[in-house]
């Protein structure tokens, strides 16, 4: 029932324009607070908020995401609806049975088109390898602490306190 909206979400959000077509190679960076970055934050959010709650808070808690979009294919798309591909950092919460609010902070790779896929690189050993294979060189530093991250989770906690 959750993934058919899945489907329908990114549907319509993508319905004002034909998908383009591209893969990694052709990857761009975005820089914050330009109109296509919004649009690739705010996509990403509403996906990545129906799949965090599908994963983590199946008893209908509310989940809250802060996202931020640093890369997407094709190179040159000038609106989400072209987009094939968005990288982002992603951290997102839910409350536990205690009432706090508890926290995931990872990369992302979404791709688009019929049926959207997401990815995130696995813990542990593999975090390294999946990094390299799951996100193209944009000069973002995925592997320590990211500088965005206070602000981040000042946004998810307000996120979460307005639901």
């Amino acid at each position: 029932m959750k993934r058919p909206l899945l489907i329908l979400l990114t549907t319509a959000l993508l319905a004002t324009s034909a998908a383009g077509c591209g893969d990694d190679d052709d990857a761009m960076a975005l820089r914050p607070g330009e109109a296509l970055t919004e649009d690739a934050n705010r996509l990403v959010r509403q996906l990545m908020e129906i799949d965090f709650k599908d994963r983590t808070a199946p008893d209908g808690a509310p989940v809250a995401c802060s996202v931020r979009s640093f890369g997407a294919a094709p190179e040159g798309a000038s609106n989400v609806g072209q987009l094939t591909t968005i990288w982002a950092k992603t951290v997102c919460g839910a409350p536990g049975p205690d009432g706090m609010l508890g926290m995931s902070m990872v990369p992302v790779k979404i791709t688009l088109g019929g049926q959207p896929e997401l990815f995130m690189p696995q813990d542990g050993a593999q975090y390294g390898a999946d990094l390299e294979k799951l996100f193209p060189d944009l000069g973002v530093d995925l592997t320590g602490e990211w500088s965005e991250f206070p602000e981040m989770r000042a946004e998810l906690e307000a996120r979460a306190a307005g639901q």
